[in-house]
């Protein structure tokens, strides 16, 4: 099966931020306030660091390897296939338990909005993973689009608040010093909790690597677009975090669910509640539908390798090995190997 390269820079660019940025910014800042207090900041800048360098390993392999099903294809290439098959399950796994938990984080920000029966509720989490489904099997293209369009909607609220946040700085230069002293009010012997938390917040790169074979000259493209999106998450997470500890004090931020929505409360008043809040929901519907794309190029690269069921390929005649008893070769991954394994 060929494969059509629809994806661009940008839109791979946009795979790496929509896949990272979700749901973590929205709560994380409140529960490392609880833990160490304003001294969290410090920790999302360490937290950054370590992402980036794991970021880079990953850009780096896709250079050198960049076949459908990224981390899974890295593995099979550098070891053999049954680390490969560890690989793959393990994330396959971790991927398909995480998107229905977005639909769930959906509903609950929804209803800051519009309150919900119980019935409502599954409706909306069935329209919600329905509709994004449907989207990625039109098409990569459309999903590529798509998740341009919802990672720009998603980042608006964020660089809305930072902007809000710095004219209040700017009018109440006093409460924002005020807010991080002392600096670290609770020690700092939880930093490594808040680091795992924080750290978490970051993951979600290795989403570009997995639809290498739709990217347009993957070698360069993943790379770059890697490189490019960890660059601007960090800079949305970290001017976030500095308005966001600066604007509220960290014993208030701490009893809060929704940090990011009563930060905006204070420095753009109920529209900025809102818009925080609207924000939220397109940062989840953004990160599910990256991870859906995602999930399904993980799908097909571990079934043509015969390690899933073979019915999450699609078969082509093999038109190299005419009288072949496999007629569903993919050339894609298998053409740079000297020996073929039966699909299973």
């Amino acid at each position: 099966m060929e494969f059509k390269r629809e994806l661009s820079l940008f839109d791979v660019t946009n795979i790496v931020v929509g896949a990272v940025v979700g749901a973590d910014i929205y709560i994380a800042s409140a529960i490392t306030a609880g833990l160490l207090g304003p001294f969290s900041l410090v920790v999302w800048i360490i937290a950054g660091i370590f992402a980036t360098v794991i970021a880079l390993v990953f850009a780096y392999c896709s250079y050198y390897v960049p076949k459908v099903g990224g981390p899974f294809a890295f593995v099979s290439e550098a070891f053999d296939d049954f680390f490969g098959f560890l690989t793959g399950w393990s994330m396959w796994v971790a991927e398909v338990i995480s998107l229905p938990v977005f639909a769930i984080a959906f509903v609950r920000y929804l209803e800051y909005l519009v309150p919900l029966s119980f019935p409502g509720e599954i409706l909306v989490k069935g329209v919600f993973v329905f509709g994004l489904t449907t989207i990625n099997i039109i098409g990569v293209k459309m999903a590529g689009r798509v998740n341009d369009v919802l990672t720009f909607i998603k980042l608006l609220p964020l660089l809305l608040l930072i902007g809000a946040g710095l004219a209040f700085l700017a009018r109440e230069p006093s409460v924002f010093i005020a807010n991080y002293q002392p600096f670290a009010p609770l020690g700092v012997s939880a930093t490594g909790t808040a680091l795992v938390l924080i750290f978490w917040a970051y993951v979600g790169f290795e989403l570009g690597t997995l639809p290498a074979a739709e990217v347009k000259d993957p070698r360069t493209t993943i790379p770059k677009a890697i490189i490019t999106g960890m660059a601007i998450v960090a800079l949305f997470y970290l001017a976030t975090n500095f308005i966001v500890y600066g604007t509220v004090n960290w014993t208030t931020l701490s009893q809060s669910s929704t940090p990011l929505i009563l930060v905006g409360s204070v420095v753009l008043g109920t529209f900025g509640a809102l818009i925080m809040t609207v924000g939220a929901l397109f940062s989840v519907s953004g990160s599910d539908e990256t991870g859906m794309l995602g999930t399904g190029r993980l799908s097909y690269a571990m079934a043509i390798d015969g390690l899933f069921p073979h019915h999450f390929r699609s078969c082509t005649r093999d038109t190299a090995h005419p009288g072949s008893p496999l007629p569903c070769r993919a050339s894609s991954l298998l053409a740079s190997r000297s020996t073929h394994r039966s699909p299973a």
